[in-house]
């Protein structure tokens, strides 16, 4: 049996893979700065509905939780903005999405080190394989 997180993995790997793709078609049909501010509030609805659905009992959170909550926003947020400005600068969705999407590879690297996570030789392989990718997608043609 497949694991349950591996089936929401995939899911948002298709969904942000097509999400990428609408990111560009959008901007080329609405101002900028107006696809993020209707894509962010979709997305707050979004949330709103899904935390209703599974969470209808009362929710006690510490303020420290909120406050790294918070924080996880912020930086999740201002990635987004970089995004977008990255794609509104004339970046092609080919390389952009690609590129960003490599994201995890910083995570892992902080959760090694803020979090004392460990990782397996395969996985070391993989976040060195993705830093290299960063490298390859991030140099000029030609």
């Amino acid at each position: 049996m497949v694991e349950k997180w591996l089936l929401y993995s995939l899911a948002c790997l298709i969904l942000w893979g097509a999400w990428g793709v609408m990111l560009k078609v959008a901007q080329r049909m609405l101002p900028t700065w107006y696809e993020l501010y209707v894509s962010t509030n979709l997305a707050i609805v979004i949330a709103i509905l899904v935390v209703w659905a599974v969470y209808r009992h009362d929710i006690n959170p510490t303020p420290a939780g909120l406050a790294v909550a918070m924080a996880a926003g912020a930086l999740g947020t201002l990635g987004y903005v970089f995004l977008v400005l990255s794609l509104e600068a004339g970046g092609p969705a080919s390389l952009v999405i690609p590129l960003t999407a490599l994201y995890p590879a910083v995570t892992a690297l902080l959760a090694v080190g803020l979090l004392k996570e460990k990782l397996s030789v395969e996985q070391a392989l993989g976040v060195a394989l993705a830093v290299l990718a960063i490298y390859l997608l991030s140099r000029s043609p030609g």
